[in-house]
């Protein structure tokens, strides 16, 4: 499959890039092409080093979104709608992933800061065709050690969406990454209950001297 990490070159787009270019071609998305077109020969590089022949290529934003099957929304909130309503004509019927997450430190912790509709999700699916497929997920896993091609990542991820068959997709993304577990969790309405799990981590993490923090369900 063709995915588009746009905001591929940041450090949350990076792990993205080098878990899912093991299998798929992967477009590396950002404002400037010069810059995606950069990170992506880094990226294939450093994949040739590990015998990965990797199909990677960079590209701008909207260029990016139009030639993928998979966009994933690898930005901080207060870009979001630079990546959906301003590239608006770009979108048709992709599976768009919603790892976003509202949230501003308050003095010594982290809140979440949802917009009117609810949740980030709810946001992009506003501001997006009602062509696309929109699936909540990865917003409870580490991106320092999900970039890190070393390091083992664990744990569940959850995913919300409204469309069965996108939701499936996302969770085959999901298994790509050894020791990690998908999770259906409903349907796109209960996306603001995943997206306040990261400052929540985040308060943990800093409180206790946990690094990388993230969750897994457990049966009881």
């Amino acid at each position: 499959m063709k995915i588009a990490v746009v905001g591929g070159t940041g450090d949350c787009g990076q792990g993205f890039v080098k878990r899912w270019a093991i299998e798929h071609e992967i477009i590396v998305g950002s404002r400037r092409a010069e810059k995606a077109e950069e990170s992506a020969r880094a990226v294939t590089s450093l994949l040739k080093e590990r015998g990965i022949d990797a199909r990677i290529r960079g590209m701008e934003n909207g260029r990016a979104i139009e030639r993928s099957e998979i966009v994933v929304l690898s930005v901080p909130y207060k870009f979001i709608e630079s990546m959906t309503s301003d590239l608006k004509k770009n979108y048709t019927d992709q599976i768009v992933i919603s790892p976003v997450v509202p949230m501003a430190r308050v003095e010594k912790h982290f809140e979440y800061t949802p917009p009117t509709q609810g949740s980030a999700a709810l946001l992009v699916r506003d501001l997006l065709p009602s062509s696309v497929r929109l699936v909540a997920g990865f917003h409870t896993i580490s991106y320092s050690a999900f970039q890190d091609m070393d390091r083992e990542v664990e744990g569940d991820v959850l995913i919300a969406g409204d469309d069965p068959g996108a939701k499936e997709v996302v969770a085959d993304l999901v298994r790509m990454v050894k020791d990690l577990r998908p999770l259906d969790c409903g349907p796109l309405e209960v996306a603001a209950q995943i997206e306040g799990l990261t400052p929540l981590l985040l308060n943990i993490s800093r409180l206790n001297r946990i690094k990388n923090a993230g969750i897994s369900v457990i049966e009881g």
